[in-house]
């Protein structure tokens, strides 16, 4: 991410057709989340019940070993602490492994 400074003196002010300041910012959110069992389905199901189903997951590892499976989610949220509370609010064994997020625009966020 790139952060601009920039002082009134030395920038020209720029007017919006937009008022920005009233836009919701969206990220597309991506964590890993580990959950009991070896069941795509299961742990899918749970997943989306948790997140709604504009959620997109993708499995990532099967340990059977140890009895669980890992997924990667995608979902649009105003932050990743909004992500992370319901996952830990619904998922009482679930772990929450790498988190990221991307800043989209109002446009493309509203596409989805």
């Amino acid at each position: 991410m790139h952060t601009v400074i920039a002082s009134s003196r030395t920038a020209p002010r720029r007017t919006s057709s937009i008022d920005i300041e009233t836009q919701p910012a969206l990220s597309l959110v991506t964590i890993d989340v580990t959950v009991p069992g070896i069941s795509s389905a299961s742990g899918r199901r749970a997943l989306l019940a948790a997140l709604g189903e504009g959620a997109r997951l993708f499995v990532m590892a099967v340990d059977k070993r140890n009895d669980c499976i890992t997924f990667r989610v995608d979902v649009m949220a105003k932050n990743v602490g909004d992500v992370v509370g319901v996952l830990a609010g619904a998922l009482r064994r679930a772990t929450i492994g790498r988190v990221r997020a991307i800043c989209v625009s109002r446009s493309i966020a509203h596409q989805h």
